[in-house]
């Protein structure tokens, strides 16, 4: 047979798998960011002009370590004017938001792992988790893996 014919077989079989790989790049699992929380609901029967941020606001119960949901690079660390830091990190096209953090252990152009902390919250703070695709919101819910979460009921 043709050497060609083997190389074009040959290649095909190694790329394979780095091609199937390459379609989950849309998709990504990750860690929650507190060990144990409690996700504070919206309030209810407010009036609401624009669409709801697409987001997944956090309490602490006992735990005040706010972790990376997963590996990635640190773009932004800012404080704001009410003395809360916000971190901003991204993983492929996926940039993740934290804001409400009390103090921070990271700085911008920090490479973290999945369970790495970023800083931490007062407790009973909330930590307010914001997730997008480049420049397009998602909702973090459907990509969390937060077990030992509560859904606080008022």
């Amino acid at each position: 047979m043709n050497k060609n014919f083997f190389r074009f077989v040959f290649s095909f079989a190694c790329c394979l798998p780095m091609s199937l790989l390459a379609q989950k790049k849309d998709s990504v699992w990750l860690r929650c960011p507190l060990d144990e929380a409690v996700v504070v609901p919206p309030p209810k029967n407010v009036m609401q002009f624009d669409e709801p941020d697409l987001c997944i606001v956090l309490v602490s119960v006992p735990d005040t370590t706010v972790k990376a949901v997963v590996t990635g690079r640190v773009s932004n660390v800012v404080q704001n004017d009410d003395g809360k830091w916000d971190v901003v990190y991204y993983y492929r096209d996926f940039y993740f938001w934290y804001a409400g953090l009390s103090k921070v252990f990271v700085k911008r152009g920090n490479n973290v792992k999945t369970g790495d902390p970023l800083g931490t919250i007062s407790k009973g703070g909330k930590l307010e988790f914001l997730m997008y695709n480049f420049e397009t919101p998602m909702d973090p819910v459907r990509y969390l893996d937060c077990k030992k979460v509560l859904i606080a009921t008022d």
